[in-house]
């Protein structure tokens, strides 16, 4: 929700900017979908709570509305601003996080009408239905990329890791909260006074966030993310250290298909092929383990902390009680990881076929202990009884190490 939306005291009313809202029985995305409401249908507000509005309904029920859904003071009728894409495969989302899943992408030059900006993000309209973009990849006629793109790039981003993170008119944590920032979200670093990022919210209104709740992903060598920057300087695979984390091993099989082939199995299979692309590349690879063997998680963070690794892949395969989950995700822990797992993320959702679930936070053990951009790969849902078969065969195991491989290489360029 971004700070120019109508608030309940203010209008007493609030309008919806998109096309087919959802409107919940509690103030969440995960809550029961009661009721859904058009563009430009309005409502009595009751109550503003955690950025989502409670309205009152027809007979008397009430229920809630999420704010960025909710058009602002500029945007309120439902006018939509016409804008032009300035990126290739610009991911089309659900809702507007980095976690949300993936509809559609976007190229440059495409035009595409926004109705509403929330946080960072652009609510468009795509193939009939209501859904987001990032900002940064949405330019306005008069407005001057260059000086966005620089902007950004003086200080960074500041990447929210929690969920309800607040973001505050002053830097002090008694000043007002503004608005709260959700796991995935990134602002532009403006400035920093004592340990508070300045940033920019999507409404071009300036807030702070205290540094030791973000991470801060900084093209300067900033102290906060040594791993910012890589080791060996040129560009290219050639000369980079490049740690392969084969996840489970030993007494721990991790998932398994329905024909018994265990992840740990598939997950040194993987590796093994990855090595081999990479040395043939000139890389400088470290297996974590190199046979069937169990390693700590912290060793597996420690191999990357201690080879000052450029890069640092864990290479998984997911498992869950619906047998019809399905897809691949990349996960990042900390705001120098983003870039890593995003470009390794692109080129899977380029070059396979099944579902890319996108690249998200993720709390795991040795992504979050590592001081080096670092990625783990979730490379398709064993539990899945067609998927579980297909990511065994040579062919998906060619395909998927030729994608990370191809990501690797795009993140040095």
């Amino acid at each position: 929700m971004h700070t120019n939306h109508i608030t309940a005291e203010a209008a007493g009313t609030i309008q919806i900017a998109v096309h087919k809202a959802n409107i919940r029985s509690e103030p969440s995305n995960t809550a029961s979908v009661i009721a859904q409401a058009d563009r430009n249908e309005q409502f009595q507000v009751l109550q503003e709570k955690f950025g989502w509005y409670e309205v009152q309904l027809p007979g008397g029920r009430t229920g809630w509305v999420a704010g960025y859904i909710v058009g602002n003071g500029v945007q309120n009728t439902g006018e939509a601003k016409m804008g032009t894409v300035s990126a290739d495969h610009v991911h089309v989302r659900n809702s507007p996080s980095l976690s949300a899943g993936i509809i559609g992408k976007l190229h440059k030059g495409d035009q595409v009408a926004v109705t509403s900006e929330s946080n960072g993000w652009a609510n468009i309209t795509y193939r009939n239905q209501s859904a987001w973009v990032s900002r940064q990849y949405i330019q306005f006629s008069g407005e001057a990329s260059a000086n966005k793109s620089e902007s950004s790039g003086a200080n960074g981003f500041a990447y929210i890791s929690t969920d309800q993170t607040n973001l505050r008119a002053g830097a002090d944590t008694s000043a007002p909260v503004i608005t709260k920032g959700s796991p995935g979200e990134r602002y532009p670093i403006t400035g920093q006074e004592g340990d508070w990022y300045k940033i920019t919210l999507a409404s071009g209104r300036e807030a702070y966030v205290a540094s030791w709740v973000v991470s801060s992903g900084k093209n300067t060598s900033a102290t906060v993310n040594p791993a910012a920057k890589s080791v060996s300087q040129a560009p290219g695979l050639a000369g980079k250290t490049i740690v392969l984390d084969a996840g489970h091993g030993g007494h721990d099989p991790g998932a398994a298909n329905d024909t018994g082939v265990s992840e740990k199995q598939l997950t040194m299979k993987t590796a093994k092929r990855l090595e081999q692309k990479l040395n043939a590349a000139g890389a400088n690879v470290i297996l974590t383990r190199e046979d069937d063997q169990y390693v700590t998680l912290d060793s597996r963070a420690s191999a990357a902390n201690n080879s000052n690794a450029d890069a640092f892949i864990s290479v998984h395969y997911d498992s869950s009680t619906n047998p019809d989950a399905n897809g691949v995700t990349a996960y990042y822990h900390h705001g120098y990881q983003y870039d890593l797992a995003s470009n390794v993320n692109q080129t899977l959702d380029e070059s396979l076929s099944l579902n890319n679930r996108g690249t998200r936070f993720g709390d795991y053990h040795v992504i979050r202990e590592n001081s080096r951009p670092a990625a783990l790969l979730e490379l398709g849902y064993l539990s899945n009884p067609q998927e579980g078969q297909y990511v065994t065969t040579d062919s998906y195991q060619e395909l998927v190490s030729n994608s990370i491989y191809n990501g690797l290489e795009s993140y040095f360029e």
